[in-house]
């Protein structure tokens, strides 16, 4: 494989395609562990060496992100037992691997510019509806801002203001803002300021509330949709 090509193709498609900055990273840790591998088709790789790689302590943060990129298309993930690790297999980029049998073949000829990056396998696994078209979410990609420095609380941000267009009460950035102030007076804890704003998306809420059942924190699963666990965890605790 490509490691360059890879990468520059993995680039591209992030022009056109929205993932969350914690997703990315785990792309590029896979990439670096599956190219000191040997590039196999899969690795083995337990949940808490890529948490150490990428500064997760949080392991229910963790499969977050992991979901995130698997729902992209962009990795499949096969789930470990006692002994032996999680497995994953990275789904590289179609127009690489064509451009690398073209220059054999035919290395004098120019290559032709390809103005959208396809893949493999990517264009194979259409996403199955999840929790977020059942309410109603919108699809469209939420403006790349960034509004606090942690990566991951900013994703969830983001999120949020995807929510509230799709209920049709966007957010200015005054009223993020005030969003924001209101999660700090809440709690110092940036994973739980997450999960306040996973529990408004899931109940429709157009603000942000303390945890329900703070006492009792919920464990998202390692398998499965993130929405389906949240409505898992709803159901349990009687959320509508």
């Amino acid at each position: 494989m490509n490691y360059i090509a890879q990468i520059n193709a993995f680039e591209r498609w992030l022009e056109t395609n929205y993932l969350p900055v914690p997703s990315q990273l785990l792309w590029y840790k896979l990439m670096n562990i599956s190219n000191r591998a040997g590039w196999p088709e899969w690795i083995q790789v337990d949940n808490r060496r890529l948490m150490a790689t990428m500064q997760i302590n949080r392991e229910a943060t963790f499969i977050g992100v992991r979901d995130r990129l698997a729902n992209a298309g962009l990795i499949e993930f096969q789930k470990g037992r006692k002994g032996f690790p999680n497995r994953y297999r990275i789904n590289t980029f179609k127009s690489v691997v064509q451009s690398e049998a073209e220059t054999v073949v035919q290395s004098e000829v120019k290559p032709v510019v390809k103005t959208e990056v396809e893949t493999v396998d990517i264009n194979k696994h259409k996403q199955k509806p999840n929790e977020n078209s059942k309410k109603g979410i919108s699809k469209e990609i939420p403006e790349k801002k960034t509004y606090v420095p942690d990566d991951l609380l900013n994703a969830a941000i983001l999120d949020f203001v995807a929510f509230r267009k799709s209920i049709k009460a966007p957010m200015t950035d005054h009223a993020v803002d005030l969003v924001i102030k209101k999660l700090d007076k809440m709690t110092t804890d940036n994973d739980e300021k997450i999960d306040i704003l996973n529990q408004s998306i899931m109940n429709g809420w157009k603000g942000v509330f303390p945890l329900k059942n703070q006492g009792q924190k919920y464990e998202r699963g390692s398998t499965g949709n993130f929405y389906d666990q949240m409505k898992e965890w709803a159901n349990e605790h009687e959320c509508d």
